[in-house]
């Protein structure tokens, strides 16, 4: 299967690169219509307009309509969490998410 080097440059008005950078990414992430470049060789470019995404609205199984919606559900208090312990939860998930990264490289 022959690889494709996949491209796509936009000019974005902003603030600094970092701003720059994420209005660009979130102009891909909208699902929006895109331009993108295809190099297939040295010398070979393809311009390619990718049409916006369409929503459809996923399938619903017959097992979740006979469920009551969430608001329906009582939720007990001992679920709730006091807002001093919020950032200890935070603070350990974001340890264990930086531990995860560390061990691919």
């Amino acid at each position: 299967m022959p690889f494709f080097l996949v491209t796509q440059s936009s000019l974005v008005e902003a603030q600094d690169e970092r701003e720059a950078a994420q209005t660009g990414v979130d102009r891909l992430r909208s699902g929006a219509q895109v331009t993108v470049s295809v190099k297939s060789d040295e010398t070979t470019i393809t311009h390619i307009v990718v049409p916006a995404m369409i929503e459809e609205p996923l399938p619903v199984p017959p097992s979740e309509t006979a469920m009551p919606s969430p608001a329906a559900v009582a939720i007990p208090e001992a679920a709730f969490v006091a807002p001093e312990n919020r950032k200890l939860i935070l603070k350990r998930m974001m340890a264990d998410a930086l531990a995860l990264l560390g061990r691919r490289t």
